[in-house]
């Protein structure tokens, strides 16, 4: 239902820039640019998402040792159980059942830590992608830029795809330090 009325929205301000602007519509000048490419494919957007996967495998690991620890606490008292008193018996499944607990805890920890290092990871690449879109836009005078991510683009002219500009600008900061 979104992409129906998202692609309806831009029917619609497709046809009003048209009908509306007259003749201003012959010297409009569109281009098209796919900011998911740049946030995967630029040297700023590989690198936050090494950032992600290196933490992402400190936190699995850690859950990890968790499962080992209370896969041991089962297995000791699967083992143990007909010899173990109810009172060991007791003791055991419940520092079993807290080492659960405590791993999922852990893990959605681990997961909003995750889901907020992406988002603001992200946000720092997207703010760089915005401020080299800027300058190729004012460079360019550019009058609609559509994004492709966002969708509503059916057909475009390959030669009004901004993005390998953009990309090599956000890619000549990282490299420069700029």
């Amino acid at each position: 239902m979104r992409g129906a009325r998202g692609w309806s929205f831009m029917v619609v301000l497709a046809a009003a820039l048209v009908f509306a602007c007259g003749a201003y519509a012959e010297g409009l000048k569109v281009a098209v640019i796919d900011v998911n490419k740049i946030l995967n494919e630029s040297e700023e957007g590989k690198t936050a998402r090494k950032k992600i996967e290196s933490r992402y495998e400190e936190l699995k690991k850690k859950v990890e040792e968790k499962q080992e620890e209370a896969k041991k606490i089962k297995d000791e008292i699967d083992k143990q159980k007909i010899i173990l008193g109810k009172e060991k018996l007791k003791e055991k499944e419940d520092a079993l059942n807290a080492r659960i607990a405590e791993l999922r805890q852990m893990t959605q920890d681990a997961e909003r830590e995750m889901q907020t290092r992406q988002g603001e990871l992200t946000q720092e690449v997207y703010k760089s992608v915005k401020g080299k879109l800027e300058k190729v836009v004012a460079d360019e005078k550019i009058d609609l830029v559509l994004d492709l991510a966002q969708g509503g683009v059916v057909h475009f002219n390959p030669a009004i795809d901004i993005t390998a500009r953009v990309q090599e600008l956000v890619n000549k900061e990282k490299i420069g330090g700029k």
